[in-house]
């Protein structure tokens, strides 16, 4: 079976071998039919996460953009890449008695790099309580473009409160992580000022943004802007990507923000919560339910089968700021 991973010293995604996966007493089998790909995929192939995994070159990556490595023959295993997906049940282990072969279903994977199976492959073992059923009238594309997105923005704004989140900034792309957040602030009553990249300006309209600031390379206008618009600053802020400076300066004393990129803190400054990532299964289902209900948007900006999926990895952003989504 192929999976798709980076390794040093380039980090080109490449196709590696590894074992078919094995179903556990308390896990699942997933045949994979689409899976997302998330800012974990391409912080990889930019070897963000080489000191971590101690990845180091092997003797395939002399070869074309695609060759075949042996995970056992390679020195270094690499990091396999994918950490949601939308699949069909294979096979159910001993213990679970909630999931049937052939249902069609969602998961979410922590994103730790070292010694993760990746989901851009055939086929997926993953424990029981990580999975989310399908439900009815959910394309199964959509689907796959919530995943650890979804999950993602759903802790960071739990991270500010469950309630009173107030005037607040979201700061980065809305493509993914930012999109998500900024739904579902909005579904909480807040009033969100989006600072996204201008070629994602119409997007975060269209998710609900009540104010879009065209992101810069001046932390300090951006600021300005901020404080001009909202009194001073706002009560609550996401950071996704951008300078850092910006959430700690926008957000009023005794406001809240948090982070969701990697990266150093903020303990220094006051009023930083940090937001942890665990999925699970129900957090994924009630994310799912909301996206059959109408009640959060998904904008897939394009599909691509495995053979383009390297170049899509590889991409920083597309066009209109949609999800990109492979389709097995």
């Amino acid at each position: 079976m192929k999976a798709m991973g980076v390794t040093g010293p380039d980090f080109m995604p490449r196709l590696f071998d590894v074992d078919e996966p094995f179903v556990a007493p308390d896990g699942v089998v997933v045949d994979v039919i689409a899976a997302s790909v998330n800012d974990f995929d391409r912080a990889a192939v930019r070897g963000r996460y080489l000191a971590a995994t101690d990845v180091f070159p092997v003797a395939s990556l002399a070869q074309d953009v695609f060759p075949v490595a042996s995970l056992a023959q390679a020195q270094f295993a690499p990091i396999l890449l994918g950490r949601d997906f939308v699949g069909r049940v294979a096979a159910v282990g001993d213990d679970v008695d909630y999931v049937d072969v052939g249902m069609y279903v969602a998961g979410a994977l922590t994103p730790q790099p070292a010694g993760q199976p990746g989901t851009f492959t055939d086929r997926v073992a993953v424990p029981a309580r990580l999975l989310a059923p399908i439900p009815d009238g959910v394309d199964l594309v959509e689907a796959a473009a919530v995943g650890l997105a979804g999950v993602t923005a759903s802790h960071a704004v739990d991270a500010l409160g469950p309630a009173n989140l107030g005037h607040m900034v979201v700061h980065g792309p809305v493509s993914g992580v930012g999109g998500f957040a900024l739904q579902l602030a909005k579904a909480r009553g807040a009033v969100v000022a989006a600072i996204t990249p201008q070629e994602q300006a119409e997007l975060a309209l269209a998710l609900g943004a009540d104010v879009v600031i065209p992101d810069g390379p001046s932390a300090a206008r951006s600021i300005d802007k901020v404080q001009s618009l909202f009194g001073g600053g706002v009560d609550t802020a996401i950071h996704v990507a951008g300078h850092r400076s910006v959430v700690a300066g926008v957000v009023r004393q005794g406001g809240r923000f948090t982070s969701v990129a990697d990266g150093p803190v903020f303990d220094a400054h006051g009023g930083f919560v940090p937001t942890t990532v665990a999925p699970n299964g129900q957090e994924l289902m009630n994310l799912l339910f909301k996206v059959a209900a109408h009640r959060l948007d998904i904008h897939v900006h394009r599909t691509v089968s495995f053979d383009q999926l390297a170049g899509a990895v590889i991409a920083r952003s597309t066009a209109d700021g949609g999800r990109v989504v492979l389709v097995r």
